[in-house]
């Protein structure tokens, strides 16, 4: 693991990695805390679920419009004040909590946080480009990729074992703290402060980075790899419900999870070669082969080693998609095209996770959601043949 040896080395990684660590686990451990509360709080599981869907769509609808305003102003500044709100906001709905205010309080509370939630994903993978070279940069996503998997995982784990000693309104606080910690911490890193704001372009620039048509073909094969994604996590736990193991439908989500962490930090300690059309092109296709072979998986146990499979090749791919849309955007875009990347697995996810259902729900067999999630990905084939980007990132 040289390669990542050589980017610790680099003096404000390791600074930048522990902001994304915080930043990245506060978002899991926020939706599930969320559920939890409001339910405790008297409301029922109905209103629970919208509080989440405010929030989701919140966030989806208006972190790209807070990452343009990264781009345009002052990083740092731009961030301490959506921070500020935030905090704001987790009092408002702290004090919504224990006041027993009605569901439609609450829910317009938790899509507040949403609307204030600072952009810190975007914002960390834009600084990735000039803080290492274009040698490392593979190495660096990868990295950030495997950690963001790592805190899906790690962050509802965390969630229960706090809650094994308090309540969940206390776990909501501690999530701000984290979030808070995370924030501090991107925001003290040199190479954001010494981000210049982004000058006014021509006249197309009320687009921002969605008028350059590689970052419109990147993102349409973010959301179809999202699609993929969203299906399988209703189809794993549909197969184990059906196979009279519910308790393994986590053992299921996780498989893919670990699959996708590991590949990941694999594929970071190479150094990238080829072009990466006709390699993100092989990745969906060899998911969606694997996908079709889950959908007549005899067991769980072939089902979960299938899933693993699955992982295995989304790690590279997900890491290779953050590193050619990053080509791709503009520079003066580059915050705000990573806040188009999160909306965009957002909404893939989303259609995704509904298309699964229903299908299940009209077949009976949860095979159908791995089978149309194949179906999906080799849609992305074409379109990732496409991906050829305008330039290489300017040399640290």
């Amino acid at each position: 693991m040289r390669a990542y040896r050589d980017l610790f080395a680099v003096p404000e990684v390791p600074r930048l990695i522990l902001a994304v660590v915080t930043t990245r686990l506060a978002p899991p451990m926020l939706t599930l805390t969320l559920l939890l509360a409001v339910v405790e709080a008297g409301g029922s599981y109905a209103s629970a679920g919208l509080a989440l869907t405010g929030y989701a769509v919140a966030v989806a609808v208006c972190v790209p419009v807070s990452a343009r305003l990264i781009d345009r102003f002052p990083a740092h500044r731009m961030l301490l004040g959506l921070l500020a709100a935030n905090l704001t906001g987790y009092a408002v709905l702290a004090a919504a909590l224990l006041t027993d205010r009605p569901a439609g309080v609450l829910i317009a509370c938790a899509a507040a946080l949403g609307v204030t939630a600072p952009p810190c994903g975007p914002v960390a993978r834009a600084t990735w480009p000039s803080l290492v070279g274009p040698e490392r940069l593979p190495t660096a996503f990868a990295l950030d990729s495997a950690l963001n998997e790592a805190m899906y995982v790690g962050g509802p784990a965390l969630v229960s074992a706090l809650l094994l000693v308090t309540r969940p309104i206390v776990v909501l606080g501690v999530v701000a703290a984290i979030l808070t910690t995370g924030v501090l911490l991107l925001v003290a890193t040199p190479s954001l402060r010494r981000r210049p704001p982004a000058r006014t372009g021509p006249h197309r620039d009320y687009l921002g980075p969605l008028a350059t048509g590689q970052v419109r073909l990147i993102l349409a094969v973010i959301t179809l790899s999202a699609f993929t994604f969203g299906a399988v996590m209703v189809g794993g736990p549909a197969a184990a419900t059906g196979a009279g193991h519910r308790d393994a439908a986590g053992l299921l989500v996780a498989a893919i999870c670990v699959g996708s962490v590991g590949s990941a930090l694999v594929y970071g300690s190479r150094r990238r070669r080829g072009t990466p059309g006709p390699q993100l092109a092989l990745t969906h296709v060899a998911v969606a082969l694997v996908l079709v072979a889950a959908g007549w998986a005899p067991t769980l146990v072939a089902l979960a080693v299938l899933l693993l499979l699955a992982g295995a090749v989304t790690g590279p791919q997900d890491t290779l998609m953050q590193v050619v849309l990053g080509e791709a955007a503009p520079d003066r875009f580059r915050i705000e095209a990573y806040a188009w990347m999160g909306a965009s697995t957002w909404a893939g996810y989303a259609l995704g996770s509904a298309a699964a259902g229903q299908l299940i729900d009209m077949s009976g067999e949860p095979g159908a959601a791995f089978v149309a999630a194949a179906g999906v990905a080799l849609l992305a084939v074409p379109l990732s043949l496409l991906v050829r980007p305008a330039r290489q990132p300017a040399p640290h």
